[in-house]
């Protein structure tokens, strides 16, 4: 089956450890590939690393790296979007790795069958331990049900756009720090059908494991809070982007 192309937009802060191996598992696709990172100023060897894969991307696929100077994960995704060759629009954290061939052509071809205009799968967590896949299942459940009273609350590690979408809603919320993927989501959703594609994307619980569980039961009113509005006011949780904040 042909799979078809997509731009992959990668933002990008003091990724150096988890960057290669989101990019070692987009080496394994055998589809066109347009995959940008866009590079926040970072403190490590992120460009390097980046810059370091380019040439093992060739014929169908293609790598470029932007050093965009700026920190801001709405501002990388944006400069990432407007740079993007393909219709068909993934944005991509750096510590998620992309599944095998199959499953990543089933979330292509779920995507445009359907026609969605946003869409996510579920996440896995790359680590192992019990308590942390229960961490992601119930994150997972909470996602379902608040699917289905039509709230997409998509994330922003892996979500599937087109140009056509993200140019008429004017892209991410700049002034957001956070949840703006689910305000992106939200928007978006108001286009067209929009979809939870039933693929495992892998991603690191480094945060969770970084801050314990505790981070999580502490700033638990403003989850509930997120969970009912959607959005998060500024200063009220700890979510790093980079260890940058």
């Amino acid at each position: 089956m042909e799979i078809s192309p997509a731009s992959i937009i990668i933002p990008t802060l003091n990724e150096g450890r988890y960057l290669p191996l989101l990019l070692d598992s987009l080496l394994k696709i055998s589809a066109p590939l347009d995959i940008i990172v866009v590079d926040g100023n970072s403190d490590d060897n992120t460009v390097d690393v980046a810059t370091s894969f380019v040439s093992s991307f060739s014929g169908m696929s293609s790598l470029r790296v932007n050093d965009c100077r700026e920190r801001g994960i709405s501002v990388q995704r944006n400069i990432g979007a407007s740079m993007a060759k393909y219709e068909t629009l993934i944005f991509c954290d750096a510590d998620v790795i992309v599944p095998p061939a199959e499953e990543y052509a089933k979330l292509i071809f779920i995507f445009e069958e359907n026609k969605f205009v946003v869409a996510a799968p579920f996440f896995v967590p790359t680590e192992p331990g019990i308590l942390i896949k229960l961490t992601f299942k119930v994150a997972s459940v909470i996602q379902k049900i608040l699917f289905t009273f039509r709230r997409p609350y998509f994330g922003g590690a892996y979500l599937m756009t087109t140009k056509k979408v993200f140019t008429g809603v004017g892209g991410f919320d700049t002034k957001l720090k956070l949840a703006e993927d689910v305000d992106f989501s939200l928007r978006a959703a108001k286009l067209g059908p929009y979809g939870l594609i039933d693929v495992q994307i892998p991603i690191s619980a480094r945060r969770l494991i970084k801050y314990g569980y505790w981070w999580i039961f502490k700033d638990f009113p403003t989850l509930c809070s997120f969970i009912r509005t959607g959005r998060v006011v500024h200063g009220s949780v700890y979510y790093p982007f980079g260890e940058y904040d």
